[in-house]
């Protein structure tokens, strides 16, 4: 037996030990029955039969359990059907390029449309710019029955023309999708789910931009959550992660991690992240997580053979298979309630503790970078940058903070933060600084504390009353950022 798949599920263990105890009460009753056959034994007969009736309830309960539980063995088939057809595919071709990289999304809606999807395709340029090009594939399933006012789920993940191990994982995505995709298609549900595959070069995004694009404003107010999956080397040991573009708890990061630990028995722990397309949902007020299936060294695609392994893709696909299957399932009402009453503050949110100064020169770039909402406020700072308004996670703070971002075309110059609504005295916030930075420099009346790591400095000033726009957000003095 193998220890580490009995620690993916611990609720199991007792009923193992259970069904153990009634393997041996069988084993005896066996014996029983044989001892009275043997020698015409009457009580040795009826012993028998009262302890082959024990050993039945013995074994029930843990058969029960497995019958119900869902894991990666669920999964295991419609996996390795998938990468089979995958490869039948690869086979055809010496070598993994575009070209083949779209005959496989093709041969993918081919697949998802004999099991009742509906098939969309979204794409600009791919043939002609790769670096700026993508490609997307959109598989619907309706709900059950269909209804116009259903909510929207969106499950997501790219592929990367570019990358040398393409192949491995172009494989390795489009088989976790699949098979939920298929294990899904069999249901009746609550919710219109929809699988995202894009190719394009840039995480995911651009492909993710075109899409929210060409939704409906009604479509956009639907959508409950946006669930991305992705595939990193680590270089310790394989495991599962989740993250969100902040790196701050809501429901569907909660719902992440517990389905992590009930598949895999893992304990994951959150982590920020404005990596692949789910930042684009973020920044667009959708609820987003990212599920990250982490390679060891030994086991990345540079490694080993070019077949990813089928059973750690079974577990991928059980933890996105859980979370759905609550989700659109109409007897539990709880998990949708949770993520629309997902305080509005936290989506949109970014975050800049322990983070870059953005050095992108667009707004678009800036807010993926710092995987905030922005907001055109119509107004301009004295220096002649347009004023954009969002919400940033600063310091240890738990709750975000309004900001103005100063951005002209050489990029983001100076980030405001309103301290008015941080409601922390000067000297609380100088105290903070001194605990990040340790002292500061004084200039005049402004100090400055300098972020060497993440390229960034503090200030605190007076509050320049001159600067209409500045004092309407101080507190009697200005705290704002800028690039070393």
């Amino acid at each position: 037996m193998n220890l580490s798949n009995l620690l993916k599920d611990p609720i199991d263990i007792p009923f193992l030990l259970v069904y153990v105890t009634g393997v041996l009460v069988m084993v005896y009753s066996a014996m029983q029955f044989v001892h009275g056959a043997v020698y015409k034994e009457k009580q040795a007969l009826i012993h028998g039969l009262k302890t082959f009736l024990l050993a039945v309830v013995l074994l029930a309960p843990r058969l029960i359990y497995q019958r119900v539980r869902i894991d990666g063995s669920d999964y295991a088939k419609l996996v390795k059907t998938s990468v089979n057809a995958i490869n039948l595919l690869n086979d055809t071709s010496a070598s993994y390029d575009e070209q083949l990289e779209a005959l496989q999304l093709e041969a993918l809606s081919e697949r998802l449309s004999n099991v009742g999807y509906r098939i969309d395709h979204f794409s600009e340029s791919l043939n002609n710019d790769s670096e700026t090009g993508f490609h997307m594939l959109s598989a619907i399933k309706d709900a059950s029955p269909e209804t116009e006012s259903a909510d929207i789920i969106l499950i997501s993940a790219r592929l990367d023309p570019a990358d040398e191990a393409a192949a491995f994982y172009d494989t390795s995505k489009i088989a976790v999708l699949e098979s939920v995709a298929k294990k899904l298609s069999g249901m009746d549900t609550s919710s219109e789910v929809r699988f995202l595959i894009s190719r394009d070069a840039h995480q995911g995004r651009n492909a993710a931009e075109e899409y929210l694009s060409n939704l409906s404003s009604d479509e956009k107010n639907r959508i409950l959550f946006e669930l991305s999956f992705d595939i990193m080397n680590s270089g310790e040991y394989p495991n599962f992660g989740a993250a969100t573009v902040n790196g701050k708890a809501t429901p569907l990061s909660d719902a992440l991690i517990n389905s992590i630990r009930k598949m895999t028995g893992q304990k994951a722990e959150l982590r920020k992240s404005t990596d692949t397309e789910y930042v684009v949902y973020h920044v667009n007020d959708i609820p987003s997580a990212l599920l990250i299936q982490n390679l060891s060294a030994e086991s990345s695609p540079r490694n080993t053979a070019p077949d990813p392994d089928s059973d750690r893709l079974s577990d991928a696909a059980a933890i996105i298979g859980t979370i759905l299957t609550n989700a659109v399932s109409r007897n539990n009402t709880g998990f949708t309630a949770l993520i629309r009453s997902m305080d509005k503050n936290m989506i949109g949110s970014g975050s800049f503790v322990k983070k870059n100064y953005p050095e992108s020169l667009s707004i678009i770039e800036i807010s993926k970078e710092l995987g905030v909402k922005l907001t055109e406020t119509g107004q301009k700072d004295s220096a002649g940058a347009d004023i954009y308004s969002g919400r940033l996670y600063l310091f240890t703070f738990d709750t975000p903070s309004e900001v103005l971002l100063h951005i002209n075309d050489k990029g983001l110059k100076r980030i405001t933060v309103n301290t008015k609504e941080l409601s922390r005295s000067k000297d609380e916030i100088t105290q903070i600084l001194k605990n990040f930075f340790g002292e500061p420099e004084a200039k005049e009346d402004v100090l400055i504390w300098t972020d060497k790591e993440y390229g960034a400095k503090y200030y605190i000033s007076e509050t320049d009353l001159s600067d209409i726009l500045v004092s309407s957000i101080s507190d009697g003095y200005t705290l704002y950022i800028t690039a070393i």
